[in-house]
């Protein structure tokens, strides 16, 4: 495939990845917050996929299986499951005044990552596709940091997944154990948020902190 081609898919899909942090940004209601998360890993997916063309290395098309699986199928599921079983909560107390700011210190994040990136970490780096990981860490530190529902910041904690995984691709794409050996933890750390969300329902009858839930009025 060509070499010009695969460079624009990259870019392409790169661009993709951080929209779709920055919708996460904008969004209060929790299910198209997950559905923008399970884009992302198909997005994710679709690159490693580009960079198997590019690098002839087989096990980017294991990993980009198993991201779309886990993190595009797999994952949003059960959290929409959960969501289903807590109609109350399908918005996220107390964050509508704040998203218009959300999304401009989003993209303050992006911009100040790209810089930093470029200028302290990886100032050698001839690509700049090798910047977009970082900046979606930061937006998933933001996006973890400023909510409180608990759906919500389990986003924030895939969209962390996804970062390590996009970073892992571009830099160290030789070592497939150590990505498998993060997509374990991410499926074993599913099953324990599935423990502790429904222990939250039925202890507390919601995913936000009650204390905030009685503020609210």
């Amino acid at each position: 495939m060509n070499a010009t081609l695969l460079a624009e898919l990259s870019g392409l899909f790169g661009i993709l990845v951080i929209l779709s942090a920055l919708y996460m940004q904008g969004q209060s209601f929790v299910d198209p917050t997950i559905r923008a998360i399970s884009f992302q890993s198909f997005a994710i997916s679709a690159l490693f996929v580009v960079l198997y063309f590019q690098s002839g290395d087989i096990d980017l098309v294991y990993l980009a299986v198993i991201t779309s699986v886990v993190r595009g199928i797999l994952i949003p599921r059960v959290m929409l499951f959960q969501v289903r079983n807590f109609k109350h909560s399908l918005r996220e107390t107390g964050t509508g005044q704040r998203i218009p700011s959300l999304i401009i210190v989003g993209i303050i994040f992006v911009i100040g990552g790209y810089a930093i990136f470029r200028s302290v970490l990886l100032p050698a780096s001839i690509d700049p596709l090798a910047s977009v990981p970082f900046a979606l860490l930061l937006l998933s530190f933001l996006l973890i940091f400023t909510r409180r529902n608990a759906l919500m910041q389990m986003t924030g904690f895939l969209e962390e997944e996804n970062a390590v995984l996009y970073a892992g691709a571009l830099i160290a794409p030789s070592i497939p154990l150590l990505v498998e050996f993060a997509v374990v933890l991410d499926v074993l750390g599913v099953v324990l948020v599935g423990v502790i969300l429904s222990a939250s329902r039925d202890v507390f009858l919601t995913l936000e902190p009650p204390e905030l839930k009685e503020l609210s009025g």
